[in-house]
């Protein structure tokens, strides 16, 4: 037997495993990449056959006879990664669509049907992926802060650790994915972000097609708000401020500023708060520093300020709110109230 069933045999996972996955597990020794994953992440993302509650399915000899060739020549897993993700539709018809069936589709079925949501283009990939001998793994939240929604993206295990890559991405760490995530607050449980497994953890994924659905996960929040708040800095953050985003409900109907001063009074940044007719992610953006005492107030408005102090995250979002609206000017707003920092949740 290969080093790969070596591994396997001498942990007891062979009554466990199927002849299509006994076949994959011989033929990964021919990658470079074979056999450097640890054990446990190979038991949890590289041997089983469902990603996260999709049906059963045979799907390893398809999907396997697709992307083999693909990565033939790869020469790290890293490029075998990249090509496979940047060659998804093309190489199997598979297109993001709103008239999907199910949105938690199996490999087979996404095949034979071509329109996925993004679970399913999720599950897909990491079926994709696991077919050479890649680690690969579900990730997703139950929705972001800014906007209504839930997502699913994947990651897969190279080098030691764990690479954001997501369906017809030609690289890591999608843009809008990052700059969604940089506004996560990860005080409230929604948000936060869990990586499926196989093996029993206490928590489970957020399945928003299934809410009585066990999935078993493992909360990766805090490296996914270090990830983006890296990716921010990255492109044109500086590190000692915060981008600050500001709403205040409901949304004025005349042009109002709001303005961020430090102790003293004096002025650090100001914007225009959205209005009724403005698009939903629209909200007024100030840069918060880092260091010292800082408030809001509404231009030419008396008002109560509001303390606001920076966050661990790249992004921080405040929804103020009203206590009695007018048409045309808006009372001083109220500080929100943060949720409470939550255990995970099972």
């Amino acid at each position: 037997p290969t080093d790969t069933m070596n591994n396997l045999l001498r942990h007891s996972l062979y009554p466990l495993l199927s002849l299509p996955l006994i076949t994959l597990c011989c033929a990964a020794d021919q990658y470079p990449w074979s056999n450097s994953a640890p054990e446990n992440i190979v038991r949890n993302a590289l041997t089983p056959d469902r990603v996260l509650d999709e049906s059963a399915s045979d799907w390893r000899p398809a999907v396997s006879a697709i992307f083999k060739p693909l990565v033939k020549d790869c020469r790290s897993a890293r490029e075998a990664v990249l090509t496979i993700a940047a060659n998804m539709t093309k190489a199997t018809g598979v297109i993001y669509s709103r008239e999907r069936r199910t949105p938690c589709m199996n490999a087979t079925e996404a095949l034979a049907e071509k329109k996925v949501s993004c679970t399913g283009q999720s599950i897909l990939l990491v079926c994709a992926l696991r077919s050479v001998g890649i680690p690969a793994r579900a990730v997703g939240l139950l929705t972001w802060n800014h906007i209504p929604g839930n997502h699913t993206w994947v990651e897969a295990w190279f080098d030691g650790e764990w690479h954001m890559i997501e369906f017809n991405e030609k690289d890591f760490n999608t843009p809008w994915v990052m700059d969604y995530l940089s506004m996560i607050d990860p005080r409230n449980p929604a948000q936060r972000i869990w990586a499926a497994t196989a093996e029993p953890t206490g928590y489970y994924f957020p399945a928003v097609w299934n809410r009585d659905s066990r999935i078993p996960a493992i909360d990766v929040t805090e490296r996914y708000i270090r990830l983006a708040r890296t990716w921010s800095e990255q492109n044109g953050q500086a590190p000692d401020t915060q981008k600050l985003m500001v709403e205040l409900q409901p949304r004025p109907a005349s042009p109002t500023i709001i303005q961020l001063i430090d102790d003293s009074g004096n002025l650090i940044d100001e914007a225009p708060l959205p209005g009724p007719s403005d698009d939903i992610r629209k909200l007024a953006t100030l840069q918060l520093p880092r260091s010292g005492t800082h408030y809001l107030r509404l231009k030419n408005r008396p008002g109560n300020l509001i303390p606001v102090s920076p966050t661990d995250n790249a992004v921080q979002i405040l929804h103020l709110r009203r206590s009695t609206p007018t048409p045309s000017a808006p009372n001083a707003p109220s500080a929100p109230t943060p949720p409470a920092t939550p255990a995970p949740q099972p």
